[in-house]
């Protein structure tokens, strides 16, 4: 079946011609790279911070809006928090905060491992 095939009726005519033009060039492998892409300039345009934060435990509520609180202090005025958290127990304790390509580190397992290389 072609792509047109597929897709007709069910898409716009945008969508269409990517995948279409995607599919001659065989390249309908990268639409998960490309769909990804997309996302995070669509966020961008709108203001919106991607953030996650990895704790030992789920954080309830109230501490998941303590960290996006103090989180929003850190952006320009208007830009918008989006916060993802994950529970990662092997940390300990403490979180781990990932923004785009900036991490940082405030777990309690980083801790021990960084006194266990000190030499004493």
């Amino acid at each position: 079946k072609s792509v047109e095939g597929l897709l007709k009726g069910k898409t716009e005519s945008v969508t269409m011609n990517l995948m279409t033009t995607l599919a001659g060039n065989a390249r309908l492998n990268s639409i998960v790279a490309i769909t990804d892409d997309y996302i995070k300039l669509m966020k961008a345009k709108r203001g919106e911070v991607e953030a996650t934060i990895i704790s030992a435990e789920p954080l309830n509520k109230s501490q998941t809006a303590a960290v996006s609180d103090a989180m929003q202090s850190q952006f320009p005025k208007g830009a918008k928090v989006v916060l993802k958290t994950e529970v990662n127990p092997s940390i300990m304790g403490g979180l781990q905060i990932q923004i785009g390509d900036k991490f940082l580190d405030l777990s309690v397992g980083s801790r021990i491992e960084e006194v266990g290389r000190t030499s004493v």
